[in-house]
């Protein structure tokens, strides 16, 4: 079955939802550590920001645009967004330095499914700009707040 651009925002916003999760328990392990802890929450207030945007490019796009189909690529990196387990993730998270690297991940694969392949070609423009200002501008500037690596290390979770 061919999926369609109404397939691929769904999934972007199930994508953007498990990561506004993973930020989500971020804040919960590293709240001991104020800078940390706001750092993650700022994260997932940017992914909510992202839901947002998605539901207002849903509501612009007709119907014939929500059906018009769709590469079966960039559903599957939707797919894959859609699908990280923060679980996992979590699990794997033993110091600040590890969930640093974890957000990098996210955040790759986030530009990677998105920025890349599909806004550029379903987003209306004042959207796509809005999200795009979003993700490369401001989405990974609050870990530098999370100094160095030295230090990111000497901070466990709880």
């Amino acid at each position: 079955m061919q999926g369609t651009i109404a397939d691929v925002l769904d999934l972007l916003y199930e994508g953007e939802k498990v990561t506004e999760r993973f930020y989500m328990g971020l804040v919960d392990m590293f709240v001991h550590e104020p800078t940390a802890a706001s750092v993650w929450w700022e994260m997932a207030q940017e992914e909510a920001m992202h839901m947002w945007l998605i539901e207002k490019a849903r509501e612009v796009l007709n119907p014939e645009q929500l059906a018009a189909p769709v590469d079966p690529e960039i559903l599957e990196r939707a797919r894959r967004r859609a699908s990280i387990s923060p679980e996992k993730l979590w699990a794997s998270i033993q110091t600040l330095e590890d969930a640093y690297q974890a957000a990098h991940q996210i955040e790759a694969e986030e530009f990677d499914a998105i920025l890349e392949p599909i806004m550029l070609d379903f987003f209306p423009n004042d959207i796509r700009n809005a999200l795009a200002r979003s993700q490369l501008q401001r989405h990974l500037n609050p870990l530098e707040r999370l100094r160095t690596k030295e230090w990111r290390l000497t901070i466990h979770r709880r």
